[in-house]
């Protein structure tokens, strides 16, 4: 019986041991830094995508990856552009995500996945998706433009027909796909 005692006791500490090994590595975890990678190209012309050349920006931060197409482009043609990369239009998931994006977009506005379905009479994602932004969609007048984009400053609604730069993106958890 003493025996099965001291065995528990020190199959205890044993487990006490690991956990605070695997606390401490997750603590020096939290500490860093979330780390990207960034990086500039011109994706070429092939069989698979004809036109021209299109210069991207793309950085990886956290659980996504993050495509900036430079060309200007209407917002049906930025949703295409992305798919043809098998990407989507950026969904923004929360104001972490928001605040953090506005630091990156250079002195342009660029199309998101956001726009407003007249047939449901709303603002939907480009997946249907929810998304935790804290974003009063009822301020934005339909009247000026069912589409909207990202800028340094602001989100905001504009006619889809617009030409702006587009930001992709593509879940880290979805490649290769």
């Amino acid at each position: 019986m003493q025996s099965d005692i001291d065995l528990k006791e020190e199959m205890l500490r044993n487990m006490s041991i690991n956990c605070s090994q695997g606390n401490d590595l997750l603590q020096s975890l939290n500490r860093e830094p979330k780390r990207w990678y960034s990086k500039i190209y011109t994706v070429k012309p092939s069989s698979q995508h004809t036109g021209k050349n299109v210069e991207i920006y793309w950085f990886c931060y956290g659980i996504k990856c993050y495509y900036f197409i430079l060309d200007q482009k209407t917002w049906i043609q930025c949703k295409q552009a992305c798919q043809k990369f098998r990407l989507s239009l950026l969904k923004i998931d929360d104001d972490d995500e928001l605040k953090f994006l506005q630091l990156q977009v250079l002195s342009d506005s660029y199309w998101i996945g956001l726009s407003y379905y007249k047939t449901k009479k709303e603002w939907s994602w480009i997946d249907n998706g929810q998304s935790e932004l804290s974003l009063n969609l009822k301020k934005y007048n339909v009247k000026d433009g069912d589409c909207m984009f990202l800028s340094k400053i602001r989100l905001e609604n504009a006619k889809c027909m617009n030409p702006y730069p587009c930001i992709c993106q593509k879940r880290l958890d979805k490649f290769p796909d």
